[in-house]
């Protein structure tokens, strides 16, 4: 009877935590879980349509740059038309789809790590040259774009003033949003305690996008009561000071709430960590019986790729610091994906392929025919394209830092993309290293959207081409203020030359 007493009591909790989940964040859910979704089908839509006039053309340019650069004109028009209250709003909106998609960015790169086992056989020589080529390269190039930034920003007269600007600007404008829109876009996930007290919520913007919007996802107890002895009127020493008289009534002793109880702590689990307990039920129930029953692997393979994701987010700050999400996570997901297709008897190379088959969305959408079905990695390249068009938001915001700081920012640009189109190649054919990789090093300078089809059109490894953009990325972030500072590059120009560096070298 206890033993039944005791299981009907933690399923009665188990129910009342779900409720109390669903009745909190509901709000939070159905923007994570429908809005986004359906934002994101959109800016594809738009992708597949800009890609369709370009097909029109002999020309080969990737739909989601141009889209980026559509939807960024596109806003500094509105904002010239409409006033920039009108363009905020505007952007908030679309913000719900872009900034999931800016906010998970990292994870749409893990492809490109994933499927390197699939590159053509490599000698440990020839890993060496390119590592060596690769570092010794960002270095130089780091070098050479500073101090030529810094000589551009001496010329055209930019310099730390333009950031105190900037500031100052920003300020105006946060100064200018009402207080009800700020408070509306807030969904604080609360608990109203026995007491009559709430507890505020953490947050942590894991599922619901927005500019100025931040989502409540986390319960936490209740603070501790304050030393009585530092609370006047309670039993603290006596004032010594009676030159000035606080006329207002001492202030109750505070009490301590009382904790939470077991539903409000289960529900503060399973709100906390929604999202992964989402992708592991539908890990466990969804992909892995799809997989084992009909052989199809994208669902197994996208939600363990996520939950690996999120794992390599777990790892502490100053871990994350050598052990980028993106190189931890793609390691956790090879190793995963080889372990679940030993139990069906494929070898690596086939659950590879079956990861990233070369059908995407615009493949679909053009209703082309002999089409193998979408893996995981061709789902994370489609949904790469929306957040590449989501760059505009970021780029909008900046647009002050963009135009005073144009010359300096393309100048450099240009020279690097040159050089390296010309010199790596060259260098690298030279010491030994294979034609194709050679030839992957020509678009070292570009962003990857920009990259792929270049490396496609000249015949070089798109996947070691893939790995050097992202690595750039990963270095500029861990050393990329580090080496300014090695450059002796003045405290007070420090900041304003990472913001244009970082457009420069990724």
């Amino acid at each position: 009877m206890a033993e039944n007493r005791a299981f009907k009591a933690y399923v009665s909790d188990g129910i009342e935590s779900l409720k109390l989940v669903a009745r909190l964040s509901w709000q939070r859910n159905l923007t994570a879980w429908f809005y986004v979704p359906i934002g994101i089908i959109i800016i594809l839509l738009a992708c597949f349509g800009v890609n369709s006039l370009i097909g029109l053309s002999s020309v080969s340019f990737p739909a989601s740059v141009a889209c980026l650069i559509v939807l960024f004109f596109g806003l500094m028009i509105c904002d010239m038309i409409i006033g920039d209250r009108k363009t905020r709003a505007l952007v908030n909106i679309i913000d719900i789809p872009a900034g999931w998609a800016l906010r998970y960015i990292n994870i749409f790169f893990t492809p490109s790590f994933v499927l390197l086992p699939l590159s053509p056989s490599i000698s440990g020589v020839e890993v060496g040259k390119i590592i060596a080529v690769f570092l010794i390269g960002f270095f130089v190039v780091v070098a050479i774009t500073a101090w030529l930034v810094r000589v551009l920003q001496l010329i055209t007269g930019s310099s730390k003033r333009a950031m105190t600007e900037r500031a100052e600007e920003m300020g105006r404008e946060d100064d200018a949003i009402p207080l009800s829109q700020v408070s509306s876009s807030r969904q604080d996930f609360q608990v109203t305690l026995p007491s009559g007290m709430t507890t505020p919520s953490l947050t942590s913007g894991t599922s619901t996008p927005g500019i100025r919007e931040d989502i409540a996802n986390d319960l936490i107890a209740p603070r501790r009561t304050q030393d009585p002895s530092r609370i006047r009127g309670t039993g603290g020493p006596p004032e010594t000071d009676f030159s000035v008289q606080d006329s207002r009534p001492p202030s109750p002793p505070q009490q301590t709430p009382l904790p939470l109880t077991r539903p409000q702590r289960w529900a503060a689990f399973i709100n906390r960590n929604f999202d992964r307990l989402t992708y592991l039920i539908l890990f466990l129930f969804v992909g892995l019986p799809i997989y084992y029953a009909t052989g199809y692997a994208m669902p197994a393979q996208l939600t363990f790729n996520v939950l690996a994701y999120f794992t390599a987010l777990a790892l502490p700050p100053k871990w994350r610091q050598f052990l980028h999400p993106v190189l931890v996570s793609s390691a956790i997901t090879v190793l995963g994906i080889w372990i679940l297709s030993l139990m069906r008897g494929e070898s690596l190379d086939q659950v590879l392929g079956s990861y990233k088959t070369g059908t995407d969305y615009l493949d679909l959408w053009h209703g082309r025919k002999n089409l193998s079905i979408p893996g995981a990695g061709d789902v994370f390249g489609s949904v790469l394209d929306a957040s590449i068009v989501a760059l505009a938001l970021p780029m909008f915001s900046y647009r002050q830092e963009l135009r005073r700081h144009f010359f300096a920012i393309v100048i450099p640009n240009v020279a690097i993309s040159i050089g390296s189109l010309f010199g790596y190649p060259v260098l690298c054919y030279a010491i030994g290293i294979s034609s194709t990789r050679s030839l992957a090093f020509a678009g070292r300078s570009l962003t990857l959207a920009l990259a792929t089809p270049a490396t496609k059109n000249l015949g070089g490894d798109v996947n070691t081409n893939a790995a050097l953009a992202i690595m750039s990325g990963i270095m500029g972030v861990l050393v990329g203020q580090r080496i300014l500072e090695w450059l002796r590059i003045p405290e007070g120009q420090s900041d304003n030359l990472a913001f244009q560096i970082g457009r420069i070298v990724k």
